[in-house]
């Protein structure tokens, strides 16, 4: 009995209970145990599994929440997966073969890939909490490096939220838009543009605003880097009239999850950077 078994024990429990990951995990964090949103969704589609001791304690916990007899999805557990690849090194195959609607969508627009032109070097993400804990909009700050002559695209995969949802993408500098397409499964592919061509090498910034479909209450800002970044960079800024408990960062690379407190002090704002990392995800959390 392998993760694929845990996988689709959990997704049934949460569609028998009829609650969201973003549920799931706020319940968790109110019990003291902040398994973050990204480790969930690996546990929900089976790239990886509860190992530690925590994360074993807090699936207990999620028996409870889920109203599943105890055990149910502690039984459903097959052995430890460390000695293996880390699930955040993946190929491109095994995310085209995890998601049909990506290599379609990308297809579609002339990429085989998602870095054909271009790659990520440096990403600054922004986010602004407000005074009813929502986030509207995140701002993006990134630097890419040109991979041949002449690269000037590449592509930005998303998909749609458990409304059926995307977010809007406004170029502020450096960039433009192109066009877009829907692939099977909801997945989205969009065209980004760079302002002029680049000789290989050469490195261009660009900024863009992400308005989200609609307000998103959930306490995490994260951010998963497929491959490693010179750079990665999250600035969370909370209203001063809605200032939160606790705040602390997060990385996760394969199964192994670290953490520690931020302290705001006398400030609003928090914020976490990491240099040479990846593949893995770099996040913060927070509760009110």
């Amino acid at each position: 009995m392998g993760s694929s078994a845990f996988a689709e024990a959990f997704a049934e429990a949460l569609a028998g209970r009829g609650v969201s990951l973003s549920w799931l995990h706020r319940r968790l964090v109110e019990r003291g145990h902040p398994v973050s949103p990204a480790a969930l969704s690996y546990w929900r589609s089976g790239r990886s599994q509860p190992e530690r001791g925590t994360s074993r304690d807090a699936l207990v916990e999620i028996e409870r929440l889920l109203w599943v007899p105890p055990g149910t999805l502690v039984s459903r557990l097959g052995p430890s997966r460390r000695p293996g690849p880390r699930p955040a090194e993946r190929t491109l195959r095994e995310m085209f073969t995890e998601n049909p609607g990506m290599e379609q969508a990308l297809a579609t627009l002339g990429f085989e890939g998602l870095y054909d032109e271009l790659i990520e070097q440096v990403r600054h993400i922004t986010a602004d909490v407000d005074a009813e804990g929502c986030i509207g909009q995140t701002r993006l700050q990134t630097v890419m490096q040109a991979r041949r002559d002449g690269a000037r695209r590449t592509p930005v995969i998303i998909t749609a939220d458990d409304r059926g949802q995307v977010p809007t993408f406004v170029p502020i500098a450096g960039c433009s838009m192109g066009r877009m397409t829907v692939g099977q499964g909801g997945v989205h592919a969009i065209e980004l543009i760079l302002e002029r061509a680049l000789a290989k090498g050469e490195l261009h910034p660009y900024e863009l605003l992400v308005d989200l479909a609609a307000p998103d209450d959930d306490t995490t800002l994260d951010h998963y880097a497929a491959r490693r970044l010179s750079e990665l960079m999250l600035w969370v800024r909370f209203h001063p009239d809605h200032l939160p408990a606790h705040v602390e960062r997060y990385a996760i690379t394969g199964d192994h999850e670290e953490s520690e407190k931020l302290e705001l002090g006398d400030g609003t704002s928090a914020m976490v950077m990491a240099r040479g990392f990846g593949p893995g995800i770099l996040g913060i959390r927070w509760g009110w």
